[in-house]
């Protein structure tokens, strides 16, 4: 069983990472005039804090929720930010394996 409060240093990376990466994509997609994709961002490091703090109170305040939920909800998350910052940084793949 995991313990819903060592994921808050797991959370809080993830946030943090996502965050960073939306300002990077925000400054590279006005570079390369992209659609503004890196307000998803935004929105799934959201996601991350609600489901941290769903599964958080839902240990204090005696809600049962299924454990899989919040971690659905991060997974899904995840998933999204991958193909968002994909969607930005895929020429860094091609000039990586290009040498």
């Amino acid at each position: 069983m995991i313990v819903p409060h060592s994921l808050i240093l797991f959370d809080a990376s993830a946030i943090l990472t996502m965050i960073i990466m939306a300002y990077l994509s925000r400054r590279l997609g006005e570079a390369l005039k992209v659609k503004p994709y890196y307000r998803i961002l935004y929105i799934t490091s959201v996601v991350v804090a609600i489901s941290a703090v769903v599964e958080t109170m839902s240990h204090d305040i005696s809600i049962h929720v299924p454990q899989s939920v919040p971690m659905l909800f991060r997974l899904a998350s995840a998933c999204v930010a991958f193909f968002v910052c994909l969607r930005y940084w895929k020429w860094a793949f091609s000039e990586y394996l290009r040498k």
